[in-house]
């Protein structure tokens, strides 16, 4: 199984594979769901990508994340960015908007594609049907069960990507609208504002139950007791959220899944590390709904930052004598105390724990004074008692303490410093000189396809060269070097059939105008290929079938919300549209009948839930849907990918399907309608 770290940052990505990361994945400066993060500039890909593939025996990969919704006005910016990471060889793309795939697929196939796990994909129809696309993997939505994991990843030809450790999304990735309804701020857009983190008050009848509840606030996945059923079930990648997550915290995820992974720990080691990691950054863990559907226990109300690493519990608060501080009392345990430490404690009448730094290290040990022995460092089963801040809330007996900033976890974890120069990736380039009387001609080859012939006319006569081996050897050396360019020399050859020796100085004047002309060959090149795909993708996606006066669309998950239009009314619905999801199976029949009756079959749309699990669910959706094919209902809206194959599974005529997209295939740009276009659907929903 792959082990696949996040790296938000050049140096996170050099922890992870210091630590053990079998592949990293990161985002550009644009277009990546991580806005913040810290993201990587072309020039820090190229050093990760030069150390990730200089290893042939173990060649660690580096995916990169395309998968923001774009508009129209993106997709240059996007084919240029498309360009440049297909030139510096990345392994894999992912992405969510279906323009994005559209056009990485068509025009840049070189590129391996990995669906997001914002396209939602949580079923075995999913994974048909990203295969069918051409999808190299899929990343899971991360609330699936282990039966649903064992089953995606028996589909062949395609591999399956899990979550295993990590911060959780309350709602399925790339279907949450709250952070863009009540901020403007999109999850879809890198700018998630993270209002499932905030506390709320919860009331009833005017009644105030409770304040300050982060009734939203997920706990953290962590699968690591869980790896045996993933390597049973043949999962693929085994993947660690946090590219907003510091190295240390990289560094620390990393080389405890690995050891787990490789059965390395020593003894005492597993639970250290997972100390470490509670102590660097982490909610409470969880293992969601791998388990089964219906897991309860995984928001944490009480919560919603990092909670740390329990060290204790409250023994005393101690008031200070003659203008010092008040103190706090506790036992030690599991882990070593060093003064700057940084010490946490959750109290109900606040909405965020209280933190502070430990200034001060006080140890009662017996035969010790009555003062107790002050020390730079606590040792675990001591009794400690340090200064609390002069504005301390009141702390009552019995809480437990969280260390949140530890030194001695700070100095276990080292990786080796970047080296630029060294481990920067470049493109191979290939010269090749043949020196007459009159000119130097040069012949440079890069990548397959890209090459260029310059001509230096030679003002002088050129000498004999006295030594030929000599000179060719001289000749190679200048060319090879390249300095900080984007190439490295892989081959050189030279003709020289007069002997003739070229002054260094015009040899050097050679190469700095052949790799020039290299440099504006590929930028025009990009350039060209953008205007090219934009004058493509601009195209009118729509059509001239687009009628001329506006049709009016009616959705419904349950009969009776009719009862609320006049006759008139309905006579101006175009078009109803009928969801599934809420409706029991038993009444169904029923249902579609009244519904034609009142209504007519020709204006009526079967949708199909967004969500359809293989497991927990009430009914067998591709049993289910394909009576409802065999009884005549042709018409669909569908608002995940997986139900493409769903329906063609359950034996959908292509000649006779009418089918339509609904908002979470979401269509924001051109280049996304026509991929729905390409894959049947005959209307899209846009964002």
């Amino acid at each position: 199984m792959e082990l696949l770290s996040p790296a938000g940052t050049l140096e996170c990505g050099v922890a992870a594979f210091h630590y053990g990361a079998d592949a990293v994945y990161l985002g550009m400066n644009q277009f990546s769901a991580r806005a913040d993060a810290g993201n990587f500039s072309f020039d820090d890909l190229a050093v990760l990508l030069g150390l990730a593939h200089q290893d042939p025996i173990r060649r660690r990969k580096v995916y990169v994340a395309v998968n923001t919704l774009l508009r129209d006005d993106e997709l240059p910016a996007l084919n240029e960015l498309l360009a440049e990471l297909r030139d510096l060889g990345v392994d894999a793309l992912i992405v969510q908007d279906l323009g994005v795939y559209g056009i990485a697929r068509r025009y840049f196939p070189e590129l391996d594609l990995h669906a997001s796990t914002q396209l939602a994909v949580h079923n075995v129809a999913g994974m048909l049907q990203a295969r069918e696309m051409g999808f190299k993997r899929v990343i899971a939505a991360r609330e699936i069960c282990a039966r649903e994991a064992a089953a995606m990843a028996a589909v062949p030809d395609i591999e399956l990507e899990v979550f295993v450790h990590g911060a959780l999304c309350h709602s399925y990735s790339g279907l949450c609208l709250l952070s863009s309804c009540l901020r403007g701020s999109s999850g879809n857009r890198g700018e998630c504002s993270y209002l499932c983190r905030n506390s709320f008050r919860i009331e009833k009848d005017g009644r105030r139950l409770e304040e300050n509840c982060a009734l939203m606030s997920m706990k953290d996945l962590a699968l690591g007791e869980m790896l045996s059923q993933l390597r049973k079930a043949s999962v693929h990648s085994l993947k660690i959220e946090g590219r907003k997550k510091t190295p240390l915290y990289v560094a620390a995820v990393t080389n405890y899944y690995r050891k787990l992974l490789d059965h390395s720990f020593a003894e005492g080691e597993k639970e250290e590390c997972e100390r470490h990691i509670r102590t660097i950054f982490s909610r409470e863990w969880c293992s969601f709904h791998w388990k089964g559907t219906q897991m309860a226990g995984v928001t944490d109300p009480q919560t919603a930052g990092p909670r740390g690493a329990e060290i204790g519990r409250v023994l005393a608060v101690l008031p200070g004598l003659a203008g010092q501080p008040d103190r706090l009392r506790f036992v030690l345990k599991n882990q070593v105390l060093e003064k700057h430490d940084g010490i946490q404690v959750d109290l109900n009448e606040r909405e965020r724990p209280f933190g502070f730094a430990v200034e001060e290290i006080r140890v009662f040990q017996q035969g010790s004074s009555e003062d107790g022995v002050l020390v730079f460092s606590a040792e675990p089963e001591s009794t400690l008692e340090i200064p609390l801040p002069e504005s301390h809330p009141r702390i009552p007996v019995g809480l437990p303490l969280f260390c949140t900033s530890s030194q001695v976890v700070k100095q276990a974890y080292n990786w080796p410093a970047v080296r630029p120069a060294l481990q920067r990736k470049r493109h191979s380039l290939s010269f090749a000189l043949q020196v007459t009387p009159d000119a130097l001609e040069v012949t440079a080859q890069v990548f397959a396809n890209v090459q260029v012939q310059v001509k230096l006319p030679l003002a002088e006569k050129l000498p004999v060269a006295q030594k030929p081996e000599l000179f060719a050897e001289t000749a190679r050396k200048c060319f090879a070097k390249l300095g900080d360019s984007d190439f490295t020399m892989e081959k050189f050859t030279l003709q020289n059939p007069d002997g003739l020796f070229v002054p260094t100085a015009i040899l050097n004047e050679c190469r700095r105008q052949t790799v020039a002309e290299v440099e504006q060959n590929l930028l025009d090149g990009r350039q060209q290929l953008t205007r090219n795909i934009i004058a493509e993708t601009m195209e009118d996606a729509v059509g001239q079938t687009t009628p001329k006066e506006p049709r009016w669309a009616l959705k419904i998950d349950q009969p009776f919300y009719l009862n609320l239009f006049s006759p008139q009314d309905l006579q101006r619905i175009d078009e109803l549209i009928f969801d599934l999801g809420l409706i029991d199976p038993e009444e169904l029949p029923e249902a579609l009948s009244s519904l034609a009756e009142l209504l007519g079959r020709n204006r009526l749309r079967l949708a199909l839930p967004v969500i359809l699990r293989d497991e927990g669910s009430r009914r067998d959706w591709r049993v289910a849907v394909g009576e409802l094919i065999r009884s005549g209902w042709h018409r669909w809206q569908i608002g995940n990918i997986g139900a493409l194959a769903l329906l063609r599974e359950a034996g959908l005529p292509e000649t006779s399907a009418d089918l339509t997209a609904d908002w979470p295939l979401y269509a924001m740009n051109r280049a996304a309608v026509k991929t729905l276009r390409g894959l049947g659907l005959k209307r899209a929903t846009l964002s």
